[in-house]
């Protein structure tokens, strides 16, 4: 565990450093096919300058990860993760450019459903918005850590005109295997990417946003290359302080190009989205509920494609005093099934945490995962091959917060 550092930098600003370590129970292990235990830590070291006009962070966050370590199959990884943020605002105009790049060894099992705390939380939507739900995501069938290089750069900008909220973003993202091994298990994906929302304030309670987004990914070893654009318009009610609502609806365009000396091919469809928040206090007790279902393209990070998928979440939390619980279960599944791409996968978990003080807490539960990733047919058969994956984890972590330091 680490404790709250001294230091002495000539400069204005706060330093906080948060420690989570968490030991899992596995089960099963893909290699012995029995229950395997692994401790993982993940360190949060994060500078924030704070100025009049301007906010300028650093943070650092190294995870090291021992898998199997009740076995002979021990496999340690480390993976250092480097976040850099330098906002600057004016009267109604705020710009903003960040990287956050990866490098080392990205461990697949005990994957978390949820973010775990000391982990960089969202940023708040500009928009006022609530912040998109996690949702389950296809992993990598694979035993072992592999090599990771990752590195997501962007700058955006909010433009506030009374009525209205602009908020433009462009980046480049480039991530997965670090070398030719690792990319056959994980592919190198990278391009350009780029959206932008317009926010009409209707009234008090309705926005009407459009939203607009456009990227353009290759992926390495695979040489195929997607072209990505969708179109949509997004209704947002605040019921009351306690409820609020989304409905959206729009069109996507894609043409993908399942390798280097394939035929482009082009495909469209519809998006629509419906959403559910509600927020309930009572006394010392406070209850989140959150819903999301989509329909909407999705690039498949494993084969490469476009691929169409409908997807649901459900998050529900619960605290009181000190405790908290939560519970999270996402699922999602390709609209044509039974082709050499389709999937279907989901992750589920629920845990409890014990706030000891502002410093120390504790958090256990348990998690799960499932997926079925489609592939090429065995010769002499039509039908597609099936790679399936299925986990249980048991967890128990002890995060320590220190308390904010100036410097």
């Amino acid at each position: 565990m680490l404790h709250l550092l001294p230091l002495s930098v000539a400069a204005d600003g706060i330093f906080t450093l948060t420690d989570r370590t968490e030991a899992r129970a596995r089960y099963p292990d893909p290699i012995t096919n029995q229950v395997a235990l692994d401790v993982d830590t993940l360190v949060d070291a994060r500078a924030v300058w704070t100025g009049h006009n301007a906010t300028y962070t650093v943070a650092d966050l190294p995870r090291f990860t021992l898998l199997d370590f009740n076995g002979a199959a021990i496999s340690p990884a480390f993976l250092d993760t480097l976040v850099l943020r330098g906002e600057w605002r004016w009267h109604r105009v705020q710009l903003h450019v960040n990287e956050n790049a990866s490098y080392g060894e990205l461990s697949m099992e005990s994957l978390s459903a949820l973010p775990t705390p000391g982990t960089p939380s969202p940023s708040p939507n500009p928009t006022g918005a609530p912040v998109p739900l996690p949702s389950a995501t296809l992993v990598p069938n694979t035993s072992s850590a592999i090599p990771f290089a990752s590195s997501d750069t962007s700058v955006g900008s909010v433009l506030d005109l009374r009525r209205w909220t602009l908020v433009p973003l462009a980046g480049y993202l480039i991530t997965g295997g670090a070398n030719a091994d690792a990319q056959a298990t994980l592919p190198l994906q990278k391009g350009p990417y780029a959206e932008a929302t317009a926010d009409d304030k209707l009234g008090t309670r309705d926005h009407l946003a459009t939203y607009v987004s456009a990227s353009e990914t290759t992926f390495t070893p695979l040489e195929t290359e997607d072209l990505l654009g969708d179109l949509e318009e997004r209704w947002r009610r605040q019921w009351s302080h306690k409820t609020e609502s989304l409905l959206a609806g729009g069109w996507y365009a894609a043409r993908t190009r399942a390798s280097a000396d394939a035929p482009d091919m082009f495909v469209a469809g519809p998006i629509a989205e419906a959403a559910v928040d509600e927020h309930l206090t009572r006394g010392v007790n406070a209850t989140d509920l959150r819903f999301d279902v989509r329909l909407a393209p999705f690039i498949n990070r494993l084969t490469g494609l476009v691929d169409e998928q409908v997807r649901g979440t459900i998050e529900a939390t619960w605290t009181h005093r000190r405790l908290r619980y939560r519970a999270f279960a996402s699922a999602a599944e390709s609209t044509q099934q039974g082709t050499t791409t389709s999937a279907r996968y989901g992750s589920a978990e629920i845990d409890a945490t014990y706030k000891l003080s502002d410093v120390w807490s504790f958090d256990g539960g348990f998690r799960a995962l499932y997926q079925e990733q489609n592939g090429n047919p065995i010769p002499g058969s039509n039908q597609p091959t099936v790679e399936t994956l299925s986990q249980g984890i048991v967890f128990f972590a002890v995060t320590v917060r220190p308390v904010k330091t100036r410097f």
